[in-house]
């Protein structure tokens, strides 16, 4: 099983900032008049500070390096129930990791493209960001008992609840591209439907890119403000027609955990090269 990546905030110690030291008020000396002379190097006393403050930096990113690793993150080795599911997704895709990230040179976005074209020859793709999450909060009627109240004790046995991805599908036919934004958890869901000049590839790669959607074209309506049976259909095609289906949102869901904990290690290993 794949270890639920913690947000960065809860991984990383707060630390409070020192104040910034009073602003001097007393004039500088005229240049004119003045015949001082400017220390040629730094003050010894800085440079322990900072020396020192730099080791201790260092000192914390490694150990968080260290424990990361140990627990078998940042060595770019898919757990085996990920890689199976990878190598069978690969047989009706191409994954692709898409923009370098940090310190990284897989990255954090990823890149799929569907081997098959759609029944009307569309070109269909999909793009998402490992950081692109959201706490799953989805409805579970097991959670309450007859009564109506809440089962405290298996709420408490129970594991903590995974991460929702949001991902973008795109279909492409004739220089435009229909991009229907969707989310990934316990079961599919098709939140937005919008429009776009362009392939399949190059709307991907400007998706990835944090690109927003072509403003000079009609984005259509709100997706909850079109009639429940459009909502439905749209929801269909993605499933049936893209192909994106339980393995699929799967696939992202524990794929983009396990590049979120690579590129977090990755991240820190850039961090103490540099500062440390």
């Amino acid at each position: 099983m794949i270890r639920s990546a913690a947000p960065l905030a809860r991984r990383l110690a707060t630390t409070s900032l020192p104040k910034r030291a009073a602003i001097r008020t007393n004039p500088l000396p005229s240049l004119h008049h003045s015949t001082t002379t400017l220390p040629s190097s730094t003050p010894s006393h800085i440079t322990t500070r900072f020396s020192s403050s730099s080791r201790a930096l260092s000192s914390i990113l490694s150990r968080e390096i260290a424990e990361e690793t140990e627990a078998g993150s940042g060595t770019n080795t898919m757990p085996p129930e990920l890689e199976g599911l990878y190598n069978d997704m690969s047989k009706n895709w191409n994954i692709l990791q898409g923009l370098t990230g940090i310190g990284s040179s897989n990255g954090a976005t990823v890149r799929m493209f569907r081997k098959e074209n759609a029944s009307n020859g569309s070109k269909i793709g999909i793009v998402f960001h490992c950081q692109d999450t959201e706490e799953d909060n989805s409805f579970d009627e097991d959670m309450f008992n007859d009564d109506g109240g809440i089962n405290g004790e298996r709420d408490e046995e129970e594991e903590e609840a995974g991460n929702a991805v949001r991902f973008a599908v795109t279909v492409s036919k004739g220089g435009q591209t229909v991009v229907m934004q969707c989310r990934a958890a316990d079961e599919l869901s098709v939140e937005g439907v919008a429009v776009r000049e362009g392939d399949t590839e190059s709307a991907l790669v400007a998706l990835a890119g944090g690109e927003q959607l072509n403003a000079s074209l009609y984005q259509g309506p709100e997706f909850t403000e079109l009639a429940e049976d459009l909502q439905e259909a749209f929801h269909t095609y993605v499933e049936k027609e893209c192909g994106v289906d339980e393995d699929v949102t799967a696939f992202i869901t524990m794929y983009a955990d396990y590049r979120e904990q690579e590129e977090y290690v990755a991240w820190m290993k850039t961090a103490n090269s540099v500062l440390g």
